[in-house]
């Protein structure tokens, strides 16, 4: 409330007798002026309760900062977890695809091994065919009584035929 020298509206006061003796006019400066008693006093009086206001707001203030704080903290946290993860799964992914590689390469390596030793074994199976064949010699395997027939068939033939000395004799010349 505004007080001006000590006298207020609600009492039965005349103002207009203040005005004459300087009243209002007059104290209006002096109480503007407090002394440090008169701020004490005030102090004491209020200063519980904005004292305890005070203190709230900056007990709130101070609960604010260190929410703040745990929000920024579990923020970076996440954050550098999420960081951690990408590494990891690039990393992961970049082992797959070297031991993919090395895979192929492996299988790549088989598979030419295999041709290579398809191709030797085909070379080998060719030489071999060309070696039996070379060595075959052109016989025939007459049994005994084969071999009697043919003999007496080719005397037969000779004395039996008129086999001559020449053949030209044969056909009259």
């Amino acid at each position: 409330a505004f007080e001006a020298a000590g006298d207020n509206d609600d009492d039965d006061d005349d103002d207009e007798d203040d005005i004459g003796e300087g009243g209002m006019a007059a104290n209006w400066g002096a109480a503007l002026s407090k002394t440090a008693e008169d701020d004490e006093n005030e102090k004491g009086g209020d200063d519980g309760d904005w004292g305890a206001a005070r203190e709230e707001a900056a007990a709130s203030k101070a609960r604010e900062a260190e929410r703040k704080a745990r929000e920024d903290k579990l923020l970076a946290d996440a954050e550098e977890a999420k960081q951690r993860r990408l590494e990891d799964a690039a990393a992961r992914g970049e082992q797959i695809r070297a031991k993919r590689a090395e895979e192929e390469e492996k299988e790549q390596r088989l598979k030419e091994e295999k041709e290579r030793e398809a191709e030797e074994a085909r070379k080998k199976a060719k030489e071999q065919m060309a070696q039996q064949l070379g060595a075959v010699e052109q016989t025939v395997d007459l049994g005994d009584d084969q071999r009697l027939l043919m003999k007496q068939y080719e005397n037969y033939l000779d004395t039996d035929l008129g086999g001559s000395a020449s053949p030209s004799s044969d056909f009259g010349f």
